[in-house]
């Protein structure tokens, strides 16, 4: 019983944490007239007005960005540490641990758009606010706040090289 609701405390912990991103990206909903909402993501403030800040977009969100921006020459970044690196990836993804991101932002081409993502958007923030401080020159940066889309990324990503 009391392993339970460990589990259950830590599975808490986790939803809310992964809540808390989706908060920190600025997400807010508007009822539309025909009475369904409209969701958005807004982006961070900045001085700089070339930069494109998007913030946190939802596993679908970051789907549909990830196909309309690949084109673009669209950079990938893995942020987990090498102890919670993901098996199976994107595929062509960079992959600089969180805490290494103050040190490694350099290695992130410019000019290009960004999504950072870890396993459930939670890690990813710290990378995001590290690289909308430091790197001016990325004209799009974004993050996917929950699970990343990987199979389907990869799926689509497999088609379109055919």
């Amino acid at each position: 019983m009391k392993q339970k609701k460990i589990l259950l405390s830590f599975l808490l912990m986790i939803s809310l944490m992964i809540s808390g991103c989706n908060a920190t990206a600025g997400d807010k909903s508007e009822t539309l007239p025909d009475g369904k909402a409209k969701e958005e993501t807004t982006a961070v403030a900045v001085t700089d007005k070339t930069a494109n800040w998007l913030g946190g977009l939802s596993p679908e969100q970051s789907l549909a960005y990830m196909k309309e921006h690949h084109a673009e020459g669209l950079v990938i970044v893995e942020v987990n540490t090498d102890y919670w690196k993901l098996k199976t990836g994107f595929i062509g993804a960079l992959h600089i641990p969180h805490d290494e991101m103050a040190d490694r932002y350099g290695e992130i081409p410019a000019g290009k758009p960004v999504i950072l993502h870890c396993g459930a958007g939670v890690v990813s923030v710290d990378a995001y606010k590290i690289l909308s401080e430091k790197r001016k020159d990325i004209p799009q940066l974004s993050y996917i706040a929950g699970a990343p889309p990987v199979a389907e990324y990869n799926a689509w990503l497999s088609e379109q090289e055919k």
